[in-house]
Order: structure tokens, then sequence, then C-alpha cells
């Protein structure tokens, strides 16, 4: 094959009149399709040819628009896999499978969604919150992880994405992933990147799910919503049909001759190869065409080629040039965030879960934040909206745990400074600029009581009524955090390009490294206004010194790490030349005056 790509559809292709198979498989010396109207019944064959190297061509003079099929291959090489398997193998292009395993449904394409335009927020607007469809189903007290009563949910009064605020939802998986039908999976394993899976379908045999996903999205899009995919192009799981169909060419080998692992879960993706990078982009465009995505998030984007992710961004730009593309910048190979720097890719940054995290539980300076309030664009990123801020993820320990005064087991029970360190954050979280990710349940304390690996327990991960309730004040906290940033008054946090050299200013804290205070658009290069936020990760009360700080009668508070402030709460705040932040605490205050009566000059600090 070398480095060639054939420009031709793959997949099925049924019509009325013929229906046409055309499937790549390198490592065939033979290729049939097997078909029929049962899809434990295939009994009709299609004998296909090879058109050109490796590509293979088969036509029925039959309409087979609903039914079932399956590959059949004589392998060149067999790589140890059982006879049985190759006479039943997942079309890599099938736009619906009826199992994980070997059986897909030929889809009349006529008869597929169309996805409407639409604009959406742009991505330094976003607020995202990272979920799972069936841990998030845990809140709606339906009785199925179901695509249809996913929507329901959505539109009950008060359920929980509404009433958090978030304008972004990133759902875990959902093209078809490996594993036993109806099992709690979080769908890192995938099998086929056209068929969104049919585990979450009301009809799992007849390819409901093309239609139930594409109400989901149009859903999320009627509540002002945004949906983002979380993608997974660095590895396959089993059984390992493109493995099967191509022999080596899909994937990249150590220097033993075995299939590499840097992913961690048993291969890893030749994106290089031309036809698995055809693969690649012509799944995502799918995505985006019929079932109107707005984005995508890479799990271990690290492992996809520089030319792919050009490639990918090229693409999808054409098609939605305001479509979300986030990296996860890492794998057991390297990191690479520098490299997403001069593309319009943005990251999931982990140095500001990891930095933030220590900062809070006062155990680094001021410095981290003065970094990340800038959305790293004096090292890491060129634009604000390249960070993804967060603090944890479905990986790995979840926040409370993370962060627990008693140890990970500890954040079943949080203690008050648990509490404490958590508004901190999410106050620290939503004044950066950037974009700011909540993992599900973050803001009610959502503990999996210490588990760092929870990919298979749906007992662990699903969000549970009554942690909600136990701490709605919490939740609340965090809502208005978010309806603060993307108000107007918010804007100050939200921009889209890398703030001027003097936009932050920054004022001491008497005898702490770690209290920071922070003046938003002390230049007033944009515009009129300015915010001040004043943070204290100590265990001691500190004075700050803000003598330097203009117009300081101008400005009134709008939170501190315990609330936000009503009117009446407002009336008579001032700040002086010194003010005192708690332990453990932040403020912010606000001041709406022009720049003539509101001038600030930066202090030592």
């Amino acid at each position: 094959m070398g480095d060639r790509c054939y420009d031709v559809s793959l997949g099925a292709f049924p019509s009325d009149s013929a229906s046409i198979f055309r499937i790549f498989a390198p490592n065939a010396l033979q290729l049939k399709i097997r078909h029929g109207r049962s899809a434990l019944r295939l009994s009709e064959t299609i004998v296909a040819e090879e058109i050109d190297e490796g590509l293979w061509e088969g036509t029925a003079q039959l309409d087979l628009r609903g039914h079932f099929y399956s590959i059949a291959i004589e392998p060149k090489c067999k790589f140890g896999i059982g006879e049985e398997e190759f006479s039943h193998i997942l079309d890599p292009y099938g736009l619906a499978c009826y199992d994980s395993t070997a059986t897909a449904i030929a889809v009349d394409r006529d008869s597929l969604p169309r996805a409407v335009p639409r604009g959406g927020p742009s991505l330094c607007d976003l607020v995202i919150v990272e979920g799972h469809l069936r841990d998030l189903l845990g809140l709606s007290g339906s009785t199925g992880a179901t695509y249809g009563n996913f929507c329901r949910w959505l539109n009950s009064d008060g359920n929980y994405l509404s009433s958090l605020g978030a304008n972004a939802i990133e759902l875990q998986p959902l093209q078809e992933f490996d594993g036993e039908d109806g099992a709690y999976h979080w769908g890192y394993m995938p099998v086929n990147y056209f068929s969104p899976t049919r585990n979450y379908a009301s009809d799992r045999g007849h390819g409901s799910q093309i239609f139930e996903f594409a109400e989901l999205v149009r859903q999320c899009h009627g509540r002002s919503m945004s949906l983002i995919m979380d993608v997974v192009y660095n590895h396959v799981g089993y059984p390992n049909g493109l493995r099967m169909l191509g022999g080596d060419y899909f994937f990249r080998l150590d220097g033993g001759g075995s299939l590499s692992n840097c992913s961690g879960c048993g291969n890893d993706l030749r994106t290089e190869a031309p036809m698995c990078r055809k693969l690649i982009l012509d799944s995502l465009e799918h995505m985006l065409t019929v079932y109107g995505v707005d984005g995508f998030r890479f799990d271990l984007a690290e492992l996809i080629d520089v030319e792919t992710r050009a490639a990918i961004e090229e693409r999808i730009r054409r098609l939605k040039p305001n479509a979300i593309l986030i990296a996860e910048p890492w794998s057991f190979r390297g990191h690479c965030a520098m490299d997403l720097r001069e593309t319009s890719w943005s990251f999931w940054n982990d140095d500001f879960r990891d930095s933030i995290r220590r900062y809070v539980l006062g155990e680094s300076s001021g410095e981290a934040l003065r970094y990340f309030i800038g959305g790293c664009t004096s090292h890491l990123a060129r634009i604000p909206q390249q960070s993804i801020n967060y603090g944890a993820s479905h990986d790995d320990l979840c926040w409370i745990d993370s962060i627990a005064e008693k140890g990970p087991v500890g954040g079943e029970d949080p203690t008050a400074l648990d509490v404490a360190r958590t508004k901190l954050f999410m106050a620290i979280l939503f004044s950066c600029l950037g974009v700011p990710m909540v993992a599900q349940g973050q803001d009610f304390l959502h503990s999996k009581g210490g588990n760092r690996n929870s990919y298979l327990r749906g007992d662990l991960n699903e969000l549970r009524t009554e942690r909600l309730e136990k701490f709605h004040a919490m939740h609340r906290h965090v809502a208005q955090w978010i309806r603060f940033r993307l108000s107007d008054r918010g804007r100050l946090m939200r921009l889209s390009v890398a703030p001027s050299p003097t936009f932050f200013s920054y004022f001491a804290a008497e005898n702490s490294s770690a209290a920071t205070a922070i003046l938003f658009n002390g230049d007033h290069s944009e515009g009129d206004g300015n915010l001040l936020l004043l943070v204290n990760p100590d265990g001691a009360a500190v004075n700050f010194e803000l003598s330097n700080l203009r117009g300081r009668e101008t400005f009134r508070p709008i939170a501190s790490g315990e609330k936000f402030f009503t009117a009446a709460d407002q009336f008579g705040a001032r700040l002086g030349q010194r003010h005192a932040i708690g332990a453990v605490d932040c403020e912010l205050w606000l001041s709406d005056q022009p720049p003539s009566s509101c001038d600030s000059t930066c202090s030592a600090a």
C-alpha cells in the first residue's frame, strides 16, 4: 500500500436497485460480505473483488436497506487470532452497529439526519461540564440509560445541567465501544467510529441510535448547550477488526515487531497511515454533518501524529469554522501542548489542574496564580481559550477525594476546610482566562471513596440526588460563579486574545507569599470597568496593601469564598488602604466606573 490513500467512499451503499459494499482490507486474500434479514442468520453471501491493492468491492442486485451484514476474509496473516473471528468482522465504516463484535446494519444514507447549522457561543464564552450519559442520568429518576431518557431529563424543570448553568456538555465516548450489552462502560475502547453506540438506544437491533443520538444533539442545542464528543483515535477495543482487515497497516509496532502500547490499552493506531487518517477524518465529518455535534475532545491526542492533527483541524474548520477541538495532550509517550500553540486546538491543562490544587492546599506561592490567571499566554498558550482549565476529570481521583484533609477516602465526609478549599478553587477556576471545565458532580462534592480507576464502576461514578441535596449550597455557589462569569460584568474573565502586558496589576499581602490580589483591566485596554480578585489560601487571615489602588471608593463587593452578596450586603462596604481577607478565603470586587475616575498602578509584589 505504501503512502497511497484511496479517494473513495467506504462502507455499505444500499439502494432500491443494487447494494454496493466497499471495504479497505489489505490483509485479505479473499473477502466476502455475509448478509441477511436476521442478524442471527446471515445466510447470503456476496463475493467481493479486489479492485485495487487492498481495496475490495462487492455488489448485489438487491435492495439490502435495513439488512444486517458482516465481513468475512481469508487472511494473509492471522496474528494468533482465531480462525472463526475472521469470518465475522465488523465494518469499520458501518453507520449503525447491531452488536460490538461483528454485525452492522446497511443504512439508507438518504434517510440519515442532516445537521442544522448552528452558531453557538465562541470558545472563550464556554463553561464545560464533563460527564457520562449514564452517570448523569443517576440524577433523573429514570429507569434506563437511553438517549431518549437523557433528552426527557434535559427538558425537565430544574435538571442538574440547567441548574448549574454551564453552556457546554462534554460527553464521554458515544461511538460504538466494546463490552457486554448493558454493562457499565466509560466507552474508551472503540470498535466503530461512525455508529453512535447502540448501548443507549431504545431499539438496539434496528439502528434507532442514529435518530435518537441526533435528537439528543438537537435537544442540547434547544437548551442553548453545545455538545462536545469525547473521541478515541489512539487505540481500538476488542475484537480488533482493523487488525484482522488491515494486518499491521493500521497499527504502530515496537522494535520487536509487536503492537506498540503508548496508550496503555494494548495497541496504538498508526494515525499517519493514509487510510487510517482517512478513517479518522471521514468519521469526524460524519459526526459533524449528520449529527451536528459542536466539537470533539481527543483522548490521548499526543498519539495522533502532527500531520493528522493538522488535517483534522483543516477538515473541521472547513466544515464548521467555530467547532471545538480539544486535545488531551499527553500519552505514555510524551506531551504535545507546546506543539499546539500556533494552532487553533485547545488542550486540557494538566499543569493548571496540579498547580492550582497545590495552591489552594497552601503548598505553593502566588506565582502560580499570576501565571494561570492570564490563561497561560506568557508561555504555553497563544490565546487564552487554548487552555482548558480544570481541577478533575473522569480519570484518577475526583476533586474532593484529591484534596480531602483525611486523605482520599475522606472525600465521602468532607470537612469544613475541604469545602472552603473547594470554594476557593471554584473562584479561581471561573476567574482565570481560558475555558473552565467542571467534572460531573464536582460542584456538589461527588466522591468516589478514593478510587483512582473507576472506569467500570458505575456504582461509584453515578451521580446521586442525595449527595446533590446534601451539598446543594455548594452547587448553588458554583452556579452563581458561572452566572457571573457568563454575564456582561464577567467579560473581563473571557478575553479572546492574549491580555496586554499591563492588563493585570498585582497587590501584595503582608507576611504571605501565596495570598494575591489581582486587578483586571488595570490599563483599561478592554474599555471601562475593573474587577479585583483577592485570594488567600493560607491558614491565617492576611492584609492586602491597596494604597496604590486609585478609585477604591467606586468598587463594590460581588462575592466572597462563602457567598455572593446581595444589595444589602454591599451597602456601606468599602475597600481601605489595608484590606483583610480571612483564612482560605477570597473576595471579588467590581467597579463599573470609566477610566477617568478609576486609575491604578501596581505595587511591588
